[in-house]
């Protein structure tokens, strides 16, 4: 197998050139505030989640309330949440939330209780 030799720069001739950057951007301060003028009670702690971990869409499917730590001092105040990502998954990974964000996903989370 080692021997044939693969002529490189003729195949990579036929290929599209490739995107050196993704299509994509950070939300600007004021769409993040349109986003969160909606009355549904849903939008804010989903907002807050994604821009304050970075997580994709994709991980919801796999987020649960167990998968989100607080982490407090010593006066017991929230200072952020770990959150883990595509938890149980080869890609699983961690990442940080804000403290504000975590008790709007409190207040999600007791507002299901109490409906339910």
């Amino acid at each position: 197998m080692a021997d044939i030799t693969i002529p490189w720069k003729k195949i990579t001739r036929g290929l599209p050139n490739a995107r050196q950057s993704a299509n994509d951007r950070a939300p600007t301060v004021e769409e993040i505030k349109k986003l969160l003028e909606y009355l549904d009670r849903r939008i804010k702690p989903i907002v807050y989640t994604m821009i304050s971990s970075g997580i994709r869409l994709g991980a919801w499917d796999y987020l649960k309330w167990k998968h989100i730590v607080p982490i407090e001092n010593e006066r017991g105040e929230i200072l952020a949440a770990k959150i883990i990502v595509y938890a149980g998954e080869h890609d699983e990974y961690y990442s940080f939330i804000t403290p504000e964000d975590y008790s709007s996903l409190l207040d999600w989370i007791k507002f299901r209780e109490e409906c339910a």
